[in-house]
């Protein structure tokens, strides 16, 4: 009988189960948080729109190979590290009020040392970007094959529906070399005494694309309370789609098959 080696079988058996294996970049990758968030998120069987940060659901952070998560501080450009991707233009441009920005995967809150965890419309997003409008984000597309973006785009429930009387709002515009592939409505915190839920934000990115921009707008309102956010913000390549979470089991049987 032909020998098997196992690491090999290890490989194939991930594929199946949407396993991963070795040490691929993730949250603990970004360092510690710089601040114990002052409004912690609370687990609840039901959330609350007249309770701020409260959560019952959870996106949690995509540890697929092939992906990249947008960040502001401890990723790296035009080619990311492990916690992810920085911008390439200037911080001050980041966020309208609060800056300079000193975290990744947390809200603006109150300005340096008062960052929170990201909840949009009840959800909890281990990982994201938090700013505040005005906001203009750009993003190298050089440092690798990446074909897709997805995200939520929302308001920060850290505001939500106390202030500002419906917890800010934002209108949120994405671009790739100049181009809008999508543009959202204008999104509050809450609306008619509900959350607003956050928004599922997905497009393709060309070959050859050179940079994604990101504005955040102040909904037409002004900036007040405007703590926009994008949770689980992501950009993906071709290899994050090769892993099928469900497993279906025809394709990663024949991979398993094609070892012996």
């Amino acid at each position: 009988m032909k020998f098997i080696n196992p690491l090999c079988v290890l490989v194939a058996l991930s594929m199946l189960f949407g396993w991963t294996v070795g040490a691929w970049a993730s949250k603990k990758d970004c360092g510690d948080p710089p601040n114990v968030p002052p409004k912690p998120a609370k687990e609840v069987k039901k959330e609350d729109p007249n309770v701020q940060n409260d959560y019952d659901e959870v996106i949690e952070e995509d540890t697929r190979r092939g992906v990249t998560y947008l960040t502001f501080i401890n990723g790296d450009q035009p080619k990311p590290n492990k916690c992810g991707l920085n911008p390439s233009n200037d911080a001050a441009e980041w966020t309208g009020w609060g800056g300079p920005l000193d975290a990744d995967n947390m809200t603006i809150g109150e300005g340096g040392g008062t960052r929170n965890d990201i909840v949009i419309g009840g959800v909890l997003f281990e990982r994201g970007i938090g700013t505040h409008a005005l906001a203009t984000i750009v993003y190298p597309l050089t440092g690798d094959s990446w074909i897709a973006f997805e995200g939520y785009v929302g308001m920060a429930d850290e505001k939500d529906p106390a202030e500002c009387g419906h917890g800010g709002s934002c209108d949120f515009t994405f671009s790739v070399d100049g181009k809008e592939v999508f543009k959202s409505d204008v999104l509050k915190g809450t609306d008619g005494g509900k959350n607003v839920e956050a928004v599922k934000v997905e497009f393709d990115i060309p070959a050859g694309a050179k940079e994604l921009t990101i504005e955040i707008g102040d909904g037409g309102d002004g900036i007040g309370c405007d703590h926009g956010a994008i949770g689980d913000a992501k950009l993906l390549t071709r290899q994050a789609f090769s892993v099928n979470y469900k497993g279906k089991l025809t394709t990663s049987w024949g991979a398993i098959k094609a070892l012996y």
